[in-house]
């Protein structure tokens, strides 16, 4: 982290927005694989979170909404989504479940720059979308059985094989 408080892509590059995200994101995922290893790591993180709280809070915000990667910057979809989710990741504290082999949040180590008002929603570090979204994803996917029909198959053919598929297990009970 450089001393704006963010992170910058490469370097010799500026900060940007962005990288709130795609940096600060990974240091859950190494911090989960130290936990599952059972090697001992510094509860308090690999990243400065507050001085990158600060970097977006004070930074990234255009006066007319939506957020940027740098001053002076006009503000876009794609820097707003990732300023947010970079911010998020600052301010949740994220513990590696080794039974779940998931992520939760530590709600004990939340860390807020300015007033309450700034705490926004957990975002999975690997999904980029809300804990609660990511764990009904998962648990539906885990629950279902997916079916290989093969690459060259087309669409009508497919729905077929499918179908009789279907067919065939109906008669044999």
């Amino acid at each position: 982290m450089r001393l704006e408080g963010g992170f910058q892509g490469r370097v010799n590059k500026l900060v940007d927005g962005c990288y709130s995200f795609w940096q600060a994101g990974s240091f859950p995922l190494l911090e989960g694989i130290y936990t599952k290893n059972k090697k001992p790591y510094d509860i308090g993180g690999f990243f400065d979170r507050e001085a990158l709280q600060e970097y977006i809070l004070l930074c990234c915000q255009n006066q007319y909404g939506g957020l940027i990667d740098k001053p002076r910057k006009s503000p876009d979809f794609y820097h707003t989504c990732y300023c947010l989710s970079g911010l998020s990741i600052a301010q949740h504290y994220y513990i590696y479940d080794t039974v779940q082999e998931d992520f939760k949040e530590n709600q004990e180590l939340t860390t807020i720059v300015g007033k309450v008002s700034n705490l926004i929603k957990a975002t999975h570090p690997v999904h980029n979308i809300s804990i609660s979204k990511a764990k009904r994803i998962m648990s539906y996917f885990e629950n279902s059985t997916i079916v290989n029909i093969g690459s060259n198959e087309s669409l009508s053919s497919s729905i077929e094989i499918i179908t009789n598929k279907n067919k065939d297990q109906e008669e044999q009970q």
